[in-house]
C-alpha cells in the first residue's frame, strides 16, 4: 500500500505510518489586513440581535482591506514571510500558483503582480528576476480555487523531487451594504510551502470529488463590473451539502478501489479523521451543514442503532408523510435535535472546534478559509500540547459553482516547530478597530487614503488612467 497501514491508537483518532511518498506543505504563512469592524457595531447599525451573529454564526470581527490593499498585495506577503523565514533561495521555486476570486484583471494573473512586488524585495540579495524561471498561474472556481491550485500542484511536486513550490489563497470577501452576505465579510492570504520530506503535513494524492453547474453564487461579467456576488444563500448551504456529501462517497470509493483501505473500513470517514477541516463561510458554517453526513456516517458505520437508544432522537419516516413540506419540516427539528445533542457537541469539540476561533476573529477568507481553519487548529493543538504526530486529518473544501474536494493528510513528527511560526492570534491582536462610517468609507470606495499605514508592507500607490497603462496597477513598499 502506498501510504502504510493505519493503526488504531486509542478511541479517540487514528494515526498513520510514514507514508512511501512524502509530498506535501512544509510550512504555512498567514496575513490578514491590519484593519476590522467589530461585528457588534455592525450588528446595531443594521438592527440585527449581535448575539444572533456572535453565538449563531460565530462571528466576531470583520477582516477589511485598507485602501491600499488587495488579493496581490496580500499574496506578495504571505510568500515574502515563506521565503524569508525558511531562508529560501527564491531562484529554486519552481512554481507559485494561486486561488482567488479576487482577480485584478481578466487576463493577466494576479498572482503575477504579487510575485513582481515579491521580486523587487529580494532584488538586493538575489538579484533583479530572481523568480523569472518560476511558473506563475492564477486558478479560479470560488472559494475552492487554492484547493485546486494545491491539488495540481502536489502532482508537479511529486514528479520530481527537486520540485520546490508555493501555493497561495488570497481573497476579499465582499458583499452589497445590507445584504444577507455583508456580516460574513473578511479578507486574508494564505500560503503554502510544498515539497518533498514536508515537516508540517504530508497529503495524500487522493481527492475526492462532486461538481454540478449551479448559480448558488457567482459574479456575472455585467457592463458595469462589480467586485459583489450574486447570491442565494440557502440554495448555496444545499449546494454545499449535497457536493460534499457526494465528494466523501467519491473519496471512499476511490481509497477502495486504490487499496488505501478496505471495503468494509471507514464506512463513516469522520471516525477516521482526528480532525476535520471545513471550508467556513462563517465559523459555525461547518459544524451546521454536517449534521446529516455525520447521522449517514453513523448508520454506515452500525453505530446508529445505539445512537437511537442513547439519545432517543426520533427520526421521521418520509413515507409517513402525506407532502414534503411536513417532512422536511420534521426532517429539519430531528436534525436540530441531533445537532444539540451531547454525541454531535462531543464530535465538535474534538473534531472542529479549534479550526473556527481564527475564521470568528476574521470573517470569510473565500480560497483562504479552509487553510486558514488547518493553522488555527493546529496553533490551538500545539498550545494545548496535543500528540498529532501520524495523526490523519480530513479536508472538505467547497466552491460555489459548485464543486467539492475531499482529502487527507498525514501530520508530520516536526509540526510543532513549524505551527510555533505561525503567530495568527499575534497578528489578529495587533490590528486596529474601525468604526461604521469609516467601514462604509471604504466598502463603497469615499476614502480615498489608508487608514494604516506599516512602513515596508506591500501597498498599491496607483492605477493607470490612460493609453497602453489604462488600469495597469502599481505597488510599492509603503514608507
Amino acid at each position: 500500500m502506498l501510504f502504510g497501514v493505519p493503526t488504531p491508537l486509542g478511541s479517540n483518532f487514528v494515526k498513520m505510518a510514514t507514508p512511501l511518498l512524502p509530498v506535501g506543505l512544509d510550512d504555512m504563512a498567514f496575513y490578514t489586513p491590519k484593519l476590522y469592524l467589530d461585528i457588534q457595531e455592525l450588528a446595531e447599525k443594521r438592527q440585527i440581535p449581535a448575539e444572533k451573529l456572535q453565538k449563531g454564526l460565530g462571528l466576531y470581527k470583520m477582516g477589511l482591506p485598507d485602501v491600499h490593499e488587495d488579493a496581490a498585495t496580500m499574496a506578495a506577503e504571505v510568500v515574502a514571510e515563506l521565503i524569508t523565514r525558511n531562508n529560501l533561495d527564491p531562484r529554486r521555486i519552481g512554481r507559485i500558483y494561486m486561488g482567488t476570486e479576487s482577480a485584478l484583471d481578466l487576463a493577466k494573473p494576479t498572482a503575477t503582480y504579487a510575485v513582481g512586488m515579491v521580486e523587487e524585495r529580494l532584488a538586493g540579495r538575489y538579484g533583479a528576476g530572481c523568480l523569472r524561471h518560476c511558473d506563475v498561474l492564477d486558478m479560479t472556481f470560488a472559494c475552492i480555487g487554492a484547493t485546486d491550485a494545491l491539488h495540481n500542484t502536489l502532482d508537479w511536486v511529486a514528479s520530481d523531487e527537486e520540485n520546490i513550490a508555493i501555493v497561495i489563497a488570497s481573497d476579499i470577501a465582499k458583499y452589497e451594504l445590507e445584504s444577507t452576505g455583508e456580516y460574513t465579510q473578511g479578507a486574508g492570504a494564505v500560503a503554502m510551502l510544498v515539497k518533498w520530506h514536508p515537516r508540517l503535513l504530508v497529503v495524500r494524492r487522493l481527492f475526492g470529488v462532486a461538481m454540478e453547474s449551479v448559480h448558488d453564487f457567482f459574479k456575472p461579467r455585467l457592463e458595469q463590473y462589480s467586485d459583489t456576488p450574486v447570491f442565494d444563500g440557502p440554495y448555496s448551504n444545499v449546494c454545499y451539502q449535497n457536493r460534499m456529501k457526494e465528494a466523501l462517497a467519491d473519496f471512499r470509493r476511490r481509497a477502495v478501489k486504490t487499496g488505501v483501505f478496505g471495503e468494509t473500513e471507514y464506512r463513516d470517514l469522520s471516525s477516521r479523521w482526528a480532525r476535520m477541516i471545513f471550508h467556513q463561510p462563517y465559523a459555525y458554517h461547518a459544524k451546521r451543514m454536517f449534521v446529516e453526513s455525520f447521522v449517514e456516517g453513523r448508520k454506515a458505520s452500525g453505530k446508529w442503532t445505539e445512537d437511537l437508544a442513547e439519545y432517543d432522537f426520533q427520526e421521521p419516516v418520509k413515507t409517513n408523510f402525506s407532502d414534503d413540506a411536513a417532512w422536511e419540516k420534521a426532517q429539519a427539528t430531528f436534525l436540530k435535535a441531533v445537532s444539540t445533542s451531547a454525541l454531535y457537541q462531543h464530535f465538535i469539540r474534538e473534531k472542529l472546534e479549534k479550526s473556527q476561533r481564527a475564521s470568528s476573529e476574521t470573517g470569510n477568507l473565500y480560497t483562504a478559509s479552509i487553510f486558514l481553519a488547518l493553522m488555527s487548529t493546529l496553533e490551538f493543538d500545539l498550545s494545548d500540547g496535543s500528540d498529532l504526530s501520524g495523526a490523519i486529518f480530513g479536508f472538505i473544501a467547497y466552491g460555489s459553482g459548485s464543486k467539492a474536494k475531499v482529502f487527507e493528510a498525514v501530520v508530520q513528527p516536526e509540526w510543532t516547530t513549524v505551527a510555533a511560526q505561525f503567530r495568527i492570534f499575534e497578528k489578529l491582536d495587533q490590528r486596529q478597530a474601525v468604526n461604521y462610517q469609516q467601514y462604509e468609507a471604504l466598502h463603497t470606495g469615499a476614502q480615498e487614503t489608508p487608514l494604516y499605514v506599516e512602513p515596508g508592507r506591500y501597498g498599491l500607490t496607483r492605477i493607470g488612467t490612460e493609453g497602453v497603462t489604462l488600469g495597469a496597477r502599481y505597488y510599492a513598499a509603503q514608507q
